[in-house]
């Protein structure tokens, strides 16, 4: 990890559009319960995750949390090639590799995208051949979300609900060597299976436009299934 983008990073997520730019409403019950931790004076409070590759390619990934040196999670991801074991990605917790949070399997003839939550299959799905949008029906929030891509160059991401309020953004380290981007979470009490969800459909839908932009690019998408 270069000292550079874990000193050099804003710590502060832009304001976050609610109804009349208020702070975004508090979880359910379904998705987490108010902290009574360490996190608990982060509630009512955006929460940052960073992300950094282990190495020089995307296939292997620790995030960390705010102070950028606890890890929280890791991915791992197969080569690609056709003959790459599925799923193609795995995310795991940090502290109990062997415990799978989640996994995303992708498809040449297919647009949507496989995920599991625990164990839990989860269709991702294209919201059309022109837009460049993934949604799928949340187990933990109790609704539909929906990914989508933001920024001047397309890298960004924003996860909203129906309703339009954000509940996460990505936001890409496109110039870092060592770091992929960060996820604002607009609530610090999203935890647990709601965390989990924003993590793995996030980097599923992070690695899909990577790829995306590497077949644009000639690079060629090699993902089987």
């Amino acid at each position: 990890m270069d000292k550079e983008s874990r000193t050099n990073d804003k710590e502060h997520p832009p304001a976050y559009p609610g109804p009349s730019n208020s702070a975004f409403p508090p979880p359910t019950s379904k998705a987490a319960a108010p902290p009574t931790g360490p996190l608990a004076p982060h509630y009512n409070t955006p929460r940052i995750l960073h992300i950094y590759r282990d190495g020089l390619t995307h296939r292997h990934m620790t995030i960390t949390d705010m102070d950028k040196s606890h890890p929280l999670y890791r991915m791992d991801q197969s080569s690609g090639s056709v003959f790459s074991p599925k799923p193609h990605m795995t995310i795991s917790q940090a502290s109990s590799p062997q415990t799978t949070v989640g996994t995303a399997t992708f498809h040449t003839l297919s647009r949507t995208i496989d995920l599991e939550f625990h164990g839990g299959a989860v269709p991702f799905e294209s919201e059309g051949i022109f837009t460049r949008a993934y949604a799928y029906a949340s187990p933990a929030f109790g609704e539909r979300l929906r990914w989508e891509c933001d920024g001047i160059w397309g890298a960004d991401l924003v996860l909203v609900n129906a309703r339009k309020e954000w509940i996460a953004r990505f936001d890409a380290s496109l110039f870092s060597m060592s770091k992929t981007g960060k996820i604002h979470i607009v609530h610090g009490g999203i935890t647990g299976a709601a965390l989990d969800e924003i993590v793995v459909s996030g980097c599923a839908m992070m690695q899909h436009e990577r790829r995306r932009r590497s077949s644009s690019a000639g690079g060629g998408n090699n993902w089987g299934g």
